[in-house]
Formats: C-alpha cells, sequence, structure tokens
C-alpha cells in the first residue's frame, strides 16, 4: 500500500514537471484537446444512456404484461369439490347443457349419478368429462359405450363424486 502511494506522488511530481516545462501555447492546445476529449467521452455515455432508457420504456409494457400473466399462474388452484350423489346430479346437470348434441339423461344412484347420452361425440364427451373433473372431484365407475350405426356413440357411464 505505501509502495502504490509513493509511486502515484512519484508519478505526479514527473507530471507538474512536464506540464511546467510546456510552452503556455502547448498547455492551451492539450487543455482544448483534453476538454475536447472529454465531451465527446460525456456524450457518448449520454448517449447510450438514453438509448438504454428508450429500449427499457419499449418493453416495459411487455414485461408488465407478463408479470401480470405469470401472477395469475401463480394465483391458488382451488381442490374440486366432493359432492353427494344429489349435488352431483345438480352439477352434471347443469355441465350437461354444454353438450349440446344428443339426448342426455341423467339420474341419481346409490353413491353417484347415471348417466345416459344417445348420439355422443366421443370428443365432444372426453372434453365434456376433463371440463367436469376441473370442477368437481369426479371419477367413471362403470362404462359402457356402444356405436349405433346412422347414430353415433351410446354411452352409458356411472360416475361418483370422491377421492
Amino acid at each position: 500500500m505505501i509502495a502504490l502511494r509513493e509511486y502515484l506522488d512519484t508519478l505526479r511530481v514527473r507530471l507538474e514537471q512536464g506540464w511546467g516545462a510546456r510552452q503556455p501555447r502547448e498547455r492551451q492546445l492539450l487543455g482544448g484537446l483534453a476538454g475536447l476529449l472529454l465531451l465527446a467521452l460525456l456524450q457518448f455515455l449520454w448517449t447510450r444512456g438514453w438509448e438504454g432508457v428508450a429500449r427499457l420504456e419499449q418493453e416495459l409494457p411487455g414485461m408488465r404484461h407478463d408479470l401480470e400473466r405469470l401472477q395469475g399462474l401463480s394465483a391458488p388452484v382451488q381442490p374440486p369439490q366432493v359432492l353427494h350423489p344429489q349435488a352431483l346430479l345438480d352439477v352434471l346437470q347443469r355441465q350437461g347443457q354444454l353438450l349440446n348434441a344428443g339426448l342426455v339423461q341423467f339420474t341419481a344412484r346409490d353413491k353417484g349419478v347415471e348417466m345416459i347420452w344417445a348420439g355422443a361425440d366421443f370428443s365432444v364427451l372426453a372434453h365434456w368429462l376433463d371440463r367436469v373433473a376441473s370442477t368437481v372431484r369426479v371419477r367413471v365407475v362403470e362404462a359402457d359405450v356402444q356405436r349405433v350405426p346412422g347414430q353415433g356413440l351410446t354411452v352409458h357411464l356411472i360416475l361418483e363424486s370422491g377421492e
């Protein structure tokens, strides 16, 4: 640490001696060049700073949108409900209105609900079951699917609510 201080002191003395040995005109030229160099450096830094600010201002709305989307994804997920047969029947009848195809019949049973759907489309049925499973904890206990020529599928399901 002492050696560094001595080196810096020696360097300062040599610079002062060199500056004092210059003619006044040389000092003015060197001072002017140093000032121009300083102005160019400040202008470069100022421009780069404003370019960065402008870029960040353009990216900020997208970043805010991403943040809102991520915060929405991190919202607590409600577990599906476990329902008694009559409550499950009511929910399935409401959800059954979304099927919009074929004849759908729901009947409450001892532990669950019986569903009979004539003229069913398998992809619609799968999507509907997925949607129901996301709101109510439901499982298929018994399934019977038959293809009826010209009418599509006839689906007979027994659904129960539970673990």
